[in-house]
């Protein structure tokens, strides 16, 4: 049997484990993307940037953002980003550059709180207000609203059976 390697387990949306590819980094920023106030526009096929839009007071601002498993992966090149997005912040950021670290969202971080569950340093001007609470509340309706459709569909079911 061929060996599988993951990452560490954790309580997810759609993720038994924690990323260890840019692939499994992608799909979890996929599944919280709406909950953290970002709408992607586009993923970059040569480098490891996306541009995503954020709202503000004044519209929807473009954000270029930088994607890397560990922000240690993430060299400053030629292009500018203006946020890194990372699974996890290993190196407690880069030259000013605001880092927003998916392992904290979900509060899979032991070591933060609900309340810190996101790590937002540096991103005032991109995130207007502490997205965690959002994130956990609409957590929790989810479950709520998975866990209604699912006895509707055991209601329909059970119905259909008797005619």
């Amino acid at each position: 049997m061929k060996k599988s390697i993951v990452g560490d387990p954790l309580l997810w949306p759609g993720l038994v484990y924690a990323p260890i590819n840019i692939y499994g980094l992608l799909y979890a920023l996929g599944t919280v993307s709406g909950s953290i106030g970002l709408l992607f526009e586009e993923f970059s096929q040569t480098d490891n940037f996306a541009v995503c839009r954020q709202k503000t007071d004044n519209g929807w601002v473009r954000v270029k953002a930088a994607l890397a498993l560990r922000s240690s992966e993430y060299a400053p090149g030629e292009e500018e980003a203006d946020l890194l997005i990372c699974w996890s912040d290993d190196t407690g950021g880069i030259n000013g550059l605001p880092v927003l670290e998916l392992s904290g969202v979900a509060g899979n971080n032991p070591s933060k709180s609900a309340a810190t569950a996101i790590d937002v340093r540096g991103l005032d001007s991109i995130f207007a207000e502490d997205p965690s609470e959002d994130l956990l509340v609409r957590g929790e309706s989810r479950i709520k609203f998975e866990d209604t459709i699912r006895q509707l569909d055991e209601r329909i079911k059970k119905i259909r059976s008797r005619q």
